[in-house]
């Protein structure tokens, strides 16, 4: 079983092998982030690196029992790896407004269906990490269970436990903001 956060310990302690494991956990779902920002395998690939030698070189700045998740870090710090590429390369993102859309396009769908997501990939990062990551594995990196089970070094039953316990938390989370005024 993979305990996050005694893998961080570790890689604060300069553990090699840790930082191998940690990466080797979150590699594909960093990869997958930065893809769908960039829609460049070649970019996404330099900037998964960057990203992971980030990691390596600040991993002590890093609360493991901090309020914030070691994903949300982790891709926190590939979306400024993204935004310094930018910068460097002086690309700026257009102006929304500005933009011209082929006919046909919702533009208005498009923006309301990205804000939920963001919205839902934050409330994931309150999740326990094992059931976070195990979420995200299954649903955004469309892994199945045995998949997840084995990168975990658990049976499928406790991965399939884990979906379901943190499905269960973020309903409850989405129900208690309906009813907030």
């Amino acid at each position: 079983m993979v305990n996050e956060t005694a893998l961080i310990k570790k890689c604060q302690r300069g553990d090699r092998q840790a930082f191998d494991d940690l990466i080797r956990l979150y590699y594909d779902y960093i990869f997958g982030f930065l893809l769908k920002s960039t829609m460049d395998k070649d970019l996404t690939e330099d900037l998964t690196q960057e990203t992971f030698l980030k990691m390596i070189r600040n991993i002590e700045r890093f609360d493991p029992d901090g309020r914030a998740g070691f994903g949300t870090w982790l891709v926190t710090i590939a979306k400024n790896s993204y935004i310094d590429h930018l910068r460097r390369n002086r690309i700026f993102l257009e102006n929304i407004e500005e933009v011209s859309l082929p006919d046909g396009k919702d533009i208005t769908g498009a923006v309301e269906q990205k804000l939920q997501y963001q919205e839902l990939q934050a409330a994931i990062d309150t999740l326990p990490p094992e059931q976070g990551l195990a979420i995200r594995l299954k649903y955004v990196e469309d892994m199945t269970l045995q998949e997840i089970a084995a990168q975990f070094g658990v049976q499928p039953k406790t991965i399939k436990s884990r979906i379901h316990d943190g499905t269960v938390k973020l309903r409850k989370n989405c129900l208690e903001r309906m009813d907030d005024p």
